[in-house]
């Protein structure tokens, strides 16, 4: 029959392969199904499927966000602020969705200085004026200390949820009081006369700062005790005492030697005296024999003259 005017012609295709051209091509019947690119329907819908394609591919290859390799990080909704306390990561490109961003914390180690001036290391230092602290002797101090630290990434969520991004804050708080309360068991001059001791207790102390206060979520690993700054007049009173004790050190040195010089001039005399026994004892037994030696030869001539 005719068809009316204006309506599509029937597309009539024929399938001189068979069933192997099907098995083939088995997308085949739904190419043929889509509209003609030529006409403007078909040309809007292959516009559509093209762009929803783009952007989901698009959406996907966002998912894979880059981290940092000196970088720990949680992951949290940008949409509605939850944080995925499940799932840790450390460096890399991760795949954590579009939806996702990172919670940054910092993989390496961290250092904190109370030191005068700027630290070298720039963003991995905290920089702190130095430490005023009391000594036993009720005396202040002015301490120079470096301590470095490491956040232990199994701890990340627990971290985040009892101090968010500012653990630090915390570790500084509390390292300070506890270095008080260390330094104040020391005199002024054990600081300086005794540092291998005063050091072992500073770093015992701040391992127990991360161990007990903070549950293990940091580890400390060095603190260093630098400079030990006191009062003007207390130095002077030490530099006046300390070349006392050496002018004292010296005198005693000079008695020893005296004292060794005298003991060496007694042994002396008394060899000298043993030697002068010796040579006397020698000499007149050498003047016994020689004068029995005469004796006896003259004896023995007066004997061979009588016979």
């Amino acid at each position: 029959d005719p068809l009316p005017v204006g309506a599509p012609a029937e597309v009539v295709t024929t399938d001189e392969s068979g069933d192997d051209e099907e098995s083939q091509y088995p997308f085949a019947d739904l190419g043929r199904s889509l509209p003609a690119p030529d006409n403007p329907q078909g040309m809007c819908m292959y516009g559509c499927c093209g762009a929803i394609g783009i952007v989901l591919l698009s959406l996907f290859l966002s998912s894979f966000q880059g981290l940092h390799a000196t970088k720990f990080a949680l992951t949290r909704n940008t949409a509605t602020g939850v944080v995925n306390f499940g799932s840790s990561y450390h460096g890399g490109r991760n795949f954590i969705g579009f939806w996702n961003n990172y919670l940054e914390f910092p993989a390496d180690l961290q250092s904190i200085e109370w030191l005068d001036g700027t630290p070298p290391s720039g963003k991995l230092t905290r920089d702190l004026s130095p430490m005023q602290v009391r000594t036993s002797d009720g005396l202040m101090v002015k301490l120079g200390l470096v301590t470095q630290y490491q956040i232990n990434k199994e701890h990340l969520s627990d971290i985040y949820r009892t101090f968010k991004l500012d653990i630090e804050g915390y570790f500084i708080s509390n390292l300070r009081s506890q270095i008080q309360e260390t330094i104040a068991q020391f005199r002024a001059t054990e600081l300086y006369e005794n540092r291998i001791m005063v050091a072992d207790s500073l770093m015992k102390m701040c391992q127990d700062v991360c161990k007990g206060d903070l549950k293990g979520y940091l580890t400390c690993w060095r603190i260093d005790l630098l400079e030990v700054g006191l009062d003007q007049k207390i130095e002077d009173a030490n530099i006046r005492e300390q070349v006392e004790k050496q002018k004292q050190k010296t005198e005693m040195m000079i008695q020893q030697a005296s004292l060794i010089r005298a003991e060496s001039e007694v042994i002396v005399a008394d060899y000298t005296r043993l030697i002068t026994i010796v040579d006397g004892n020698a000499t007149a037994q050498a003047y016994s024999q020689k004068q029995e030696a005469v004796a006896n030869a003259l004896n023995a001539e007066q004997l061979a003259r009588a016979e």
